[in-house]
């Protein structure tokens, strides 16, 4: 554990989505944790939640609160009772990671506009309502940060197979710049970090590792990102660090997707 382990974040409130998991979601939640941030894991499976959260409260720094809550992204009455629930219990919401995601794969014929909606309220509509609800505490707060988990996609049209995952991250692009240049008044900075193919994620690890295997021929460094390097680049983000960077995405995909 390094120097500022327990110290970095100074028991600032912090909710990440999607984070009871395997991947980046968790990675940033133990990240976060152990940089003494006060941390609320969410996910839509309550028994994952708690065990999760269990196991994240064990490794904790002295005195560093972990809780769990059931929360799907695309339920605003959902969203309105968490935050309110964890601002009575732990205090205000200064860290938020929009983590948790959907990606249907199909050409753009086959998509059904059921599909369609669903991969938008995951990707865009909750992560819309959930920064606005959050900043609301924060402008409150007079202080905060959020970082949007994205990726490539939107530069690359989806490839052929997820169009509508690239259309739906390129709207949560924006909406980074967009809260980015309306909370900025109130100290609270939006980035986000995107990436390509990464190990320690059931997408690439067991859905995918072909794909895995093609992407770390185009990385320069020679080799795909793991979820810790994604949380890394998140807790930078969150911390007074990157106290001067907002509006911003930071690439986290070993070189692969340079923008020339």
């Amino acid at each position: 554990m390094n120097a500022i382990a327990g110290t970095e974040f100074g028991g600032k409130v912090a909710l990440i989505t999607g984070s009871a998991g395997q991947g980046i979601g968790r990675a940033t939640a133990a990240r976060l944790i152990a940089g003494g941030a006060n941390t609320v894991i969410t996910d839509v499976n309550a028994r994952r939640v708690a065990e999760v959260t269990a196991e994240l409260q064990e490794g904790a720094p002295q005195g560093v609160r972990v809780i769990g809550k059931v929360l799907d992204v695309t339920s605003l009455e959902q969203i309105d009772a968490v935050a309110a629930e964890v601002a009575e219990e732990l205090g205000p919401i200064r860290l938020l990671v929009n983590n948790a995601a959907l990606n249907i794969m199909a050409p753009i014929w086959d998509y059904s506009a059921a599909d369609w909606s669903r991969v938008m309220d995951v990707n865009v509509n909750g992560p819309w309502y959930l920064s606005k609800v959050v900043m609301t505490q924060m402008r409150a707060a007079g202080s905060g940060a959020i970082v949007n988990i994205s990726t490539v996609a939107p530069d690359c049209g989806g490839l052929g197979i997820e169009g509508p995952y690239a259309v739906s991250k390129g709207g949560l692009n924006t909406l980074t710049r967009s809260c980015a240049h309306e909370g900025g008044p109130y100290g609270i900075r939006v980035n986000t970090v995107t990436m390509g193919m990464v190990r320690g994620t059931r997408f690439a690890d067991v859905l995918h590792p072909e794909l895995v295997d093609e992407a770390v021929t185009t990385c320069p460094l020679g080799d795909v990102p793991h979820a810790t390097d994604i949380a890394e680049a998140a807790a930078f983000l969150l911390s007074d660090r990157a106290r001067f960077i907002t509006g911003e995405t930071l690439n986290v995909a070993g070189g692969g997707f340079m923008r020339y």
